[in-house]
């Protein structure tokens, strides 16, 4: 089991290492850095989308602040003493530092308790502050002396190269996906609807430890969507189903997708399914340290374009992958970035025709000192199943 305290902990130090400004006391806000910082991820991030959670920390020490409710909750991430600021009313039967608080200190709101726990670094000197400000916590920027973009950059950047056991755990959460897959994939035929396929990978997902996020399973006309739900739709002859899979370990994302047909495919699909497979080989083999984002973006949309889809347009051909879905850097048509040892990057350019249908191959290497490293095994191959 990964400790996720021993990690949040290297985490802390390599922001202070990127910042670069001696004896600063800094403020993570956004959930994903809230978790990278402290290796807690409440609950509440799923039940209340105002959640709101800090952590303050400088070199030695660190406090959490979050609802007064998660505070037993968050002892469990091995942390040992923790100190925690909690907000808003919540009634405990017995409470007592035996219970792995340090310090449990009460707040009106979440603005109070930050504003406390900084108090509490600071101790009385003058030291810079730096505050990872995003829209939620907009109002917390007149704390920070260290300029905004600065703090940005670092916490962009920390997040963006993974470590050892960053990756470990993002290799674990992508097998475990691709066996959910797969399972469905061995019960997938004519007569099978979209829910009972969904419903496979959910369960195999939690049975591996998992907490699935997105299980997108649709098929015939419904594969053009960009992202739904699974319906009670039930799979039929000439239908492709559209599989685009993720979901969290440790609070770190797997996104995997690919697609199958039902029966033999049209000359039609077969031509599209062609067109977007080559843009997808050509997005894989240049994954590598120097290639810059938007070089991968330019040759992925011409390949497809070359290869019979001549009209073919997207915003980004993929996207980071760790504590979000979604994350720095994007493989899109502006902002060039150069892949660096240690991203870990999702490959895909998928292809939506509304009232047809639509289909992708996602894949996740990490980029190493030399190339890239698949952390998915499922080729960019159309899948043929029993009609």
């Amino acid at each position: 089991m990964t400790d996720l305290a021993a990690l949040a902990s290297a985490h802390r130090l390599r922001l202070h290492d990127l910042l670069g400004v001696e004896g600063a006391v800094v403020v993570a806000t956004s959930p994903a850095s809230v978790v990278y910082c402290s290796g807690y991820r409440s609950m509440g991030y799923d039940t209340d989308p105002g959640q709101l959670m800090a952590v303050v920390f400088n070199r030695g020490s660190w406090i959490l602040v979050g609802p007064t409710a998660d505070a037993w909750a968050a002892t469990e991430i091995g942390a040992g003493r923790l100190r925690y600021y909690g907000y808003r009313t919540f009634f405990f039967a017995e409470e007592s530092a035996d219970y792995g608080l340090d310090e449990f200190r009460r707040f009106a709101c979440f603005e109070d308790a930050v504003q406390a726990a900084l108090s509490s670094m600071l101790d009385g000197k003058i030291v810079p502050v730096a505050v990872e400000v995003n829209g939620t916590h907009a109002r917390l920027s007149s704390l920070a002396t260290i300029c905004s973009g600065k703090t940005q950059a670092a916490f962009r950047r920390a997040r963006a190269i993974k470590d050892p056991m960053e990756i470990e755990i993002l290799v674990q959460a992508t097998r475990a996906t691709e066996q959910a897959l797969r399972r469905a994939l061995a019960d997938a035929r004519a007569g099978v609807s979209e829910l009972d396929l969904s419903s496979v990978i959910s369960a195999e997902m939690i049975r591996a430890g998992l907490r699935p996020g997105f299980i997108v399973v649709t098929s015939g006309p419904r594969a053009a969507f960009g992202d739904a739900h699974a319906s009670t739709r039930r799979l039929g002859a000439g239908d492709f189903i559209r599989f685009d899979i993720g979901g969290t370990l440790s609070g770190y994302w797997s996104d995997i997708a690919t697609t199958a047909v039902v029966g033999e495919p049209s000359a039609d699909q077969l031509a599209v399914d062609r067109a977007v497979t080559a843009g997808q080989r050509t997005a894989l083999g240049l994954v590598r340290p120097g290639v810059t984002t938007e070089e991968i973006f330019n040759a992925t949309i011409e390949a497809v374009r070359d290869a019979g889809l001549s009209s073919y347009r997207r915003h980004h051909v993929g996207h980071g992958l760790g504590l979000e879905s979604h994350e720095f850097p994007t493989l899109g048509p502006s902002n060039p970035v150069p892949l660096e040892p240690g991203m870990i990057i999702n490959v895909e350019p998928p292809y939506y025709r509304p009232g047809w249908g639509g289909l992708m191959y996602e894949a996740t290497l990490l980029v190493t000192e030399t190339g890239a490293q698949p952390l998915t095994t499922l080729a960019p191959e159309l899948i043929r199943l029993s009609a």
